[in-house]
């Protein structure tokens, strides 16, 4: 059990505010700073510093919050599985990203959550950035995405890797001969929302290449996926997705995909969770069940 002072220190890294932990934890703002102090004095190491009127986590700050992050999980952890040991129902709580659902997940999750059947389950869609925000406040066990994240924070096991590539609609009327990637800067470019990883992904592409977003002559950011394919489809602009979102669109022919010389992307589709020393075993196991489950009962 983590000591009541980490505790603290681990709120106030979430609200950074003493004010705002002394009111959610209940107790006083003086009472806040004295857990903070014990907490210093203990490792003799600053853990908060202000930048102007902001309260920052120091390095060190930094390195405790990922350490006591992870005990704080692995305690969650310890305690669901003494309920499994005891036969009690067990929780679960994870998410996936918009692409990994309309691809990866959408033919596995049925034949996932059976094998939890009577169980607790909560699984929610999110973006990559939301994901791992609510994996670090303990709302989520764990998560599968495809956007980048630390490696020093999470630990990950790789499912899959899916190519990322340029779709349009059949007929859709390019401004000029396409060949490379730079042939569609005249084009409308549809993206995801901000903190999705595929939009971050295609960023860092560009960002390679000395491009950016507004390279293209018209962008429009769109949050759902599905309202993406259909304007895709009614010839509104050019999107960068990955092939296994919209596969039955390509094999029905709604959409088709743009060959280009210069971009062949590949990515990985990972099941992440916070860093943990003790159950590493378990989501090993998570992961291979994942791989394994289809539609089928």
């Amino acid at each position: 059990m983590l000591d009541y002072r980490v505790e603290t220190f681990l709120t106030v890294c979430q609200e950074m505010s003493y004010t705002k932990t002394a009111e959610i934890l209940n107790i006083t703002q003086p009472n806040v700073s004295q857990h903070i102090k014990w907490l210093e004095d203990l490792y003799h190491r600053k853990l908060f510093q202000y930048q102007g009127r902001r309260l920052t986590l120091t390095p060190a700050g930094e390195l405790l919050k990922r350490t006591a992050t992870a005990m704080r999980h692995e305690e969650k952890l310890l305690r669901e599985q003494m309920a499994k040991a005891e036969d009690q129902k067990m929780s679960l709580a994870f998410g996936a990203t918009k692409s990994v659902n309309e691809g990866f997940m959408k033919s596995r999750i049925p034949g996932f959550l059976r094998k939890y059947a009577g169980g607790r389950i909560y699984f929610v869609v999110d973006n990559t950035s939301q994901l791992l925000e609510e994996m670090n406040h303990m709302n989520l066990d764990f998560a599968i995405v495809e956007g980048n994240f630390d490696k020093e924070v999470y630990d990950y096991i790789v499912l899959s890797k899916e190519r990322f590539i340029p779709v349009c609609a059949p007929g859709y009327s390019f401004r000029k001969k396409i060949r490379f990637l730079e042939d569609l800067f005249c084009e409308t470019l549809i993206v995801r929302e901000q903190g999705s990883g595929s939009r971050e992904i295609f960023h860092n592409i560009l960002g390679s290449r000395n491009e950016t977003f507004e390279s293209f002559s018209a962008v429009m950011e769109i949050g759902d996926i599905g309202i993406t394919k259909e304007l895709l489809k009614a010839g509104n602009g050019i999107a960068f997705m990955y092939e296994m979102a919209v596969r039955q669109e390509l094999e029905e022919g709604s959409l088709k995909e743009i060959r280009l010389q210069d971009f062949d992307v590949c990515h990985e589709f990972a099941l992440v969770w916070l860093k943990t020393r003790q159950f590493s075993s378990y989501y090993e196991k998570l992961a291979e069940e994942l791989v394994k489950c289809d539609e089928e009962p």
